[in-house]
């Protein structure tokens, strides 16, 4: 097969793994080694084992699909999402996501990808988005700051002072209902008091 031949049919896949090249390309028992191949000449780029990207297909890529792909299942969350959304205003140096496996990180030549861990029970929350044949999700504001608070809570202190610090947004609105209603499924008492502080500090803060 020529590489060309590949690259056309492989244009609906920005980004791709080798199960993806296998179904595609079916009647092709030598694949993934043309695959090996083509890396190695540069005409395709490894994200890591088993993901690739077509050179030259890199600004046509968004990076919030790409995390997605990466690391199955997650979502994003925590600074990121917070950031967003607007709730916080210093801009993360990494894709933050949450995933119900273990905790992970990469770094690749379109940025920084953390995972972190939490119960298979607290993996809920998000909206999911399609572009390009790539699919991501991305938590709601509620679950984006009760995952970075339930993550963070050994460091984090219930009062006006430290969320001013944090420079959380004064006039955020948060849906109260499902802030009750995640308060209840995560159960965790000092997640609740942090996320009580931080609606009581929007509620009077100057």
């Amino acid at each position: 097969m020529h590489f060309f031949d590949f690259q056309k049919r492989m244009s609906y896949y920005p980004v791709f793994t080798s199960n993806e090249a296998r179904n595609v390309f079916f009647d092709e028992r030598n694949i993934l080694v043309q695959i090996a191949f083509w890396t190695k000449k540069g005409y395709i780029k490894k994200i890591k084992k088993g993901l690739y990207v077509l050179t030259g297909a890199e600004k046509e890529i968004n990076p919030l699909a790409l995390s997605a792909k990466i690391y199955e299942p997650s979502y994003l969350s925590l600074e990121f999402a917070l950031n967003y959304y607007g709730v916080i205003p210093d801009i993360p140096g990494t894709y933050t996501s949450v995933t119900s496996r273990k905790t992970m990180a990469y770094t690749n030549q379109f940025g920084n990808f953390s995972y972190q861990k939490v119960k298979r029970n607290l993996f809920f929350g998000y909206l999911s988005f399609s572009e390009k044949n790539l699919s991501f999700n991305l938590a709601t504001p509620e679950k984006a700051l009760m995952d970075y608070l339930y993550l963070n809570k050994n460091k984090l202190i219930a009062g006006d002072d430290f969320w001013r610090e944090m420079r959380i947004d004064e006039n955020f609105k948060f849906s109260r209902k499902k802030i009750e209603l995640y308060k209840k499924l995560f159960q965790d008492e000092k997640v609740n008091q942090l996320v009580d502080s931080i609606l009581s500090y929007q509620k009077n803060a100057r």
